[in-house]
């Protein structure tokens, strides 16, 4: 049996987090879900996720400062963030980061899918 790619959730707006979560349960990957940076880092250092997708907008941490931790704990965790509103220096500092890409909001599921299938393919 193959293993099933876990995908760490992350956005303040809880309907978002469901919604991405619902589609990607109906492609068959696991979800773990956060609401804010803080609890994002949490779950970051628990062994089994295989990928982040992650708001860029957050109170508290943001998805940029969230990244820089997650690659701290994780050097090689694929990260994708989403924004309605990033702007290009947000984009920059979010690639230089380490995100794989940032996707638009609303989200591009086929975009996220992609990513994370790309990525199963590469875990196999």
């Amino acid at each position: 049996m193959e293993k099933k790619i876990k995908v760490l959730v992350v956005d303040d707006d809880r309907r978002m987090v469901r919604t991405i979560c619902d589609i990607l349960h109906y492609k068959g990957y696991e979800t773990e879900r956060a609401y804010c940076g803080e609890e994002a880092v949490e779950k970051a250092k628990e062994d089994g996720l295989d990928c982040v997708l992650m708001d860029l907008k957050m109170p508290g941490l943001d998805g940029v400062e969230t990244l820089k931790i997650i690659k701290e704990i994780k050097r090689d965790m694929p990260v994708m963030l989403m924004s309605a509103y990033a702007t290009v220096e947000q984009a920059d500092e979010a690639k230089r980061e380490g995100a794989h890409a940032l996707l638009g909001k609303p989200i591009d599921i086929q975009a996220a899918l992609l990513f994370i299938s790309d990525l199963k393919e590469k875990l196999s």
